[in-house]
């Protein structure tokens, strides 16, 4: 039975993205918004469409795929004749949840290896976004593995023998561990992390600088740190972010807002940044991603007391790493509304982000960095509303036009 229930929630996830996919699609080609009616011209606006179209189709043969797959493997016990043949290896509980983890790992990994290759060098590729060489790739890959091996082993293997020494009650500690871990990550990510995989450069003196730390002191924002960073080796698309809090606080510009952008236009990027940190957006998200985490270890550790969750996947020994895969796919549907909750508070936060920079500064630059960076990257200018609910962190940019009007 729970077996059964664990299927139908997998079926009905890629149901409804398949669903949700294609009312998106279908919206794309409609008449547009009089606030963003001219941006594309006829061409551009056909190479929008087909770029859209062209994604959607992928996606729809990539979930498909992920989704057989999955379905296959929860009716034909492969879940649990992998966790036989890692019992088979080894007797310590923690290195068979590693090992088993690990195994999963790659082989999820290989089988998304092709569709990984095509969306980068093919999709992306044909509509001149691609940047990535192979060998930047290969790098990147290999860098991502290693850091996943220690980092998350170190955070994987640290959990599980909190949980072989205190059972159920494990979930507060790990909880905590984990919380300790992001707020690391949030705080010194930029700086840790980021620098391992592109360069970070801080903005020269010159026109730009000047014309940002005029900005921030009329703001009473301590500038901090300010980078510019080659994203330009991965992609043509333009993008900027705000991360950390008080003295680690990072402004990140890519070198392709820089060179599309105009130093008001940018000025005007920057500002809405400056207004999630004043606004405490951030840390707001911040702490609200951790309750949300803390729920879920709590239900972790409440459901995991039940061998049902591993017997389920057709093993006949109960373990943390069966427990934990039934309980993180029966978590869909909560996920799923969570997501809804998230990106609605994230859409709310940009409003006010571009609100903040409006009054603040040029809202005009701000209209015109925003259409060149959707135009740019040809975004969809017509998405579906419920596509836009399930999927969209910023709010599409006709209603963000409206907004800054």
């Amino acid at each position: 039975m729970l077996l059964t229930i664990v299927v139908l929630i997998v079926l009905i996830a890629y149901i409804i993205e398949v669903l949700l996919d294609h009312l998106n699609q279908s919206t794309a080609g409609n008449a547009l918004d009089p606030s963003v009616a001219g941006l594309y011209d006829p061409s551009e606006r056909t190479r929008s469409i087909a770029y859209s179209a062209e994604k959607t189709r992928f996606g729809f043969y990539s979930s498909t795929f992920s989704t057989v797959v999955m379905i296959i493997a929860l009716c034909y016990g492969w879940f649990a004749a992998l966790d036989s043949w890692v019992r088979d290896q080894f007797d310590n509980q923690i290195v068979i949840s590693l090992l088993f983890i690990a195994s999963l790992s790659v082989i999820s990994w290989w089988l998304n290896l092709p569709f990984q290759l095509y969306s980068i060098f093919v999709i992306e590729a044909r509509y001149g976004f691609n940047k990535i060489t192979p060998k930047t790739f290969i790098v990147d890959t290999i860098k991502g593995s290693v850091l996943a091996t220690l980092i998350g082993g170190a955070l994987l293997t640290a959990v599980l023998w909190i949980y072989q020494e205190l059972g159920g009650r494990f979930w507060i500690f790990a909880w905590a561990l984990v919380s300790g871990f992001s707020l690391i990550m949030f705080m010194f990510g930029t700086s840790l992390i980021l620098p391992l995989f592109n360069k970070l450069t801080p903005v020269e003196k010159g026109e730009l600088r000047t014309a940002v730390e005029k900005y921030c002191a009329s703001q009473g924002y301590s500038l901090g740190r300010l980078f510019v960073m080659d994203g330009s080796k991965r992609s043509t698309k333009a993008n900027a972010f705000f991360s950390g809090l008080g003295s680690s606080k990072t402004i990140v510009l890519f070198d392709t807002l820089i060179e599309k952008l105009s130093t008001r236009e940018i000025v005007a990027v920057l500002a809405h940044e400056i207004g999630h940190y004043k606004k405490k957006h951030t840390l707001s998200m911040f702490i609200f991603s951790n309750i949300q985490t803390f729920a879920t270890f709590a239900l972790l550790g409440w459901l995991l007391g039940y061998p049902e969750l591993s017997t389920a996947l057709g093993a006949d020994v109960e373990s943390f790493h069966l427990s934990a895969l039934t309980f993180f796919i029966l978590f869909t549907p909560l996920s799923i509304l969570l997501g809804l909750l998230n990106n609605s508070w994230s859409r709310h936060n940009e409003f006010e982000a571009d609100t903040f920079a409006r009054e603040t500064n040029d809202s005009g630059a701000l209209k015109s960095a925003l259409k060149k960076i959707s135009t740019d990257s040809l975004a969809n200018l017509s998405p579906h509303p419920l596509y836009v609910a399930f999927n969209y962190t910023h709010p599409p940019l006709a209603q963000r036009l409206r907004n800054l009007d």
